[in-house]
């Protein structure tokens, strides 16, 4: 691709889609569309919207008084607390979600690609964040009262949100999967954890055309077929002392599991650990089991990963098979940001409808920020060869939000100049730094796809 690529034209395409996502007369049709807005009232629906949105800074925590000020202050309209409150109702509820929804469906994307040529159509990263309610809500039952948990799956290679659910806090991850299994195409790479794993879903992923690389309980009980045709158990301790630190195994065909009916057959592949991640390991186990958790079956064969995949040695070799996986890392540092940038996570008490008005205002606040941050750092790799950091860059898109309200509700400025100051922003500002011996996502991928490339 030529690097001397036309960066105004991508920053207009942006600026462009968000202006037709946020003009008055989409957010008015959404408002009528809903019953949020059935009669001129002083709250107009973009006033909602942005108090919600873009003005939401620790919304969760805030008074209604000190909203009310908010709006007197930005929008200059006088309303009462009770007034206020009113609002935030079942209407209000559905208004954001649909906002929320048309961002998640139709999300920015650009014409600009990290990889042009790789085995995998998608790079799916399946993960969830989860904290506890203060109020008794009903539908949010979590494990120490009222909780919410968010299941967010990521694509890595255009940092989209291809799924993104609210479950209450008590929901199995295992099941989750199975909501999102029609969305899968052929080519797609799905990385699961742990928590996700079930060879009905791992399964379901190569039937569709998929591929899966899936992390295996330390205990979880493989096979391999013999000259007679019968299946042996694999000792995997037997095969962990073999190895030297660092150093992988790969085993085909492979029995996960001792189901006979529609088992799953896979290339596994055994990593031992070096000396400090097994100490990383051990040190998060001994957290685990101070606070009541059983860590009895991750403790044994505690110096070996374990991972299953329908990848070919052809396309990502044995060795690079634990760096493919470690980039689930890039989901953590997406739910970083969720909570120490956007505190979605601090609720004061508050009736429901109020702190869903939080929640999908909040969800639409991150979103818009991982969605910029994740566009102008795709510029900046293609462009200029410069690695940024995920969370400088969406802390950075995070400070000019407020700015984009000038733009929505008074018409100074410009999306486009406020697109060109944040990419200037996150360039100067943005740089990932590089930590000695540790690789950089973007490191793993070029190593998982050289093979491809040459």
């Amino acid at each position: 691709m030529n690097k001397e690529i036309k960066i105004d034209n991508e920053i207009q395409l942006l600026a462009q889609e968000l202006e037709r996502k946020f003009s008055k007369q989409q957010i008015s049709q959404w408002a009528i569309d809903t019953g949020f807005m059935k009669r001129k009232a002083k709250v107009k629906p973009m006033y909602f919207l942005l108090l919600c949105t873009l003005l939401g800074e620790s919304f969760g925590q805030k008074s209604l008084t000190q909203l009310c000020a908010q709006l007197g202050a930005t929008f200059n309209i006088g309303i009462t607390t009770e007034g206020l409150n009113q609002r935030f109702n079942t209407q209000a509820v559905e208004f954001l979600k649909r906002m929320y929804q048309s961002l998640v469906t139709q999300q920015l994307e650009g014409s600009l690609s990290f990889i042009e040529n790789r085995w995998f159509n998608r790079l799916r990263i399946l993960d969830s964040s989860s904290f506890d309610l203060p109020g008794d809500y009903q539908d949010y039952k979590g494990p120490n009262g009222s909780g919410i948990k968010i299941q967010l799956e990521y694509e890595l290679m255009k940092g989209n949100f291809l799924n993104l659910h609210i479950q209450h806090g008590k929901e199995s991850d295992s099941k989750y999967p199975q909501v999102i299994q029609e969305t899968i195409q052929p080519g797609d790479l799905c990385l699961r954890d742990l928590g996700y794993f079930s060879i009905d879903n791992l399964l379901d992923i190569q039937n569709r055309g998929g591929y899966f690389l899936s992390r295996l309980k330390n205990d979880v009980n493989l096979y391999v077929e013999n000259d007679a045709g019968k299946w042996e158990k694999i000792d995997v301790s037997e095969i962990a002392a073999t190895l030297n630190r660092g150093e992988a195994i790969q085993l085909h065909n492979v029995r996960i599991s001792a189901r006979s009916k529609d088992p799953l057959l896979a290339r596994v592949v055994i990593t031992k650990l070096t000396e400090e991640q097994q100490s990383k390991r051990q040190a998060h186990l001994n957290k685990k089991k101070k606070k009541g958790k059983s860590t009895l079956s991750a403790q044994k064969n505690i110096s070996v990963n374990i991972h299953a995949t329908n990848i070919t040695q052809n396309q990502v070799k044995k060795e690079e098979i634990f760096l493919l996986y470690s980039i689930r890392w890039q989901i953590e540092i997406l739910f970083k940001t969720w909570k120490s940038l956007f505190e979605i996570h601090k609720v004061k008490k508050m009736k429901k409808e109020r702190f869903e008005c939080h929640l999908y205002g909040t969800l639409i606040r991150l979103l818009l920020s991982s969605t910029l941050a994740f566009y102008c750092r795709r510029l900046l790799y293609i462009k200029e060869q410069m690695e940024v950091s995920e969370y400088k860059s969406i802390s950075i898109v995070k400070e000019s939000l407020p700015r984009l309200v000038s733009v929505m509700y008074d018409k100074k400025g410009s999306l486009v100049e406020i697109a060109k100051r944040i990419y200037r922003s996150i360039k100067i500002n943005g740089r990932k730094c590089r930590r000695q011996h540790k690789q950089t996502v973007f490191d793993i991928l070029g190593i998982a796809f050289k093979q491809e490339a040459s």
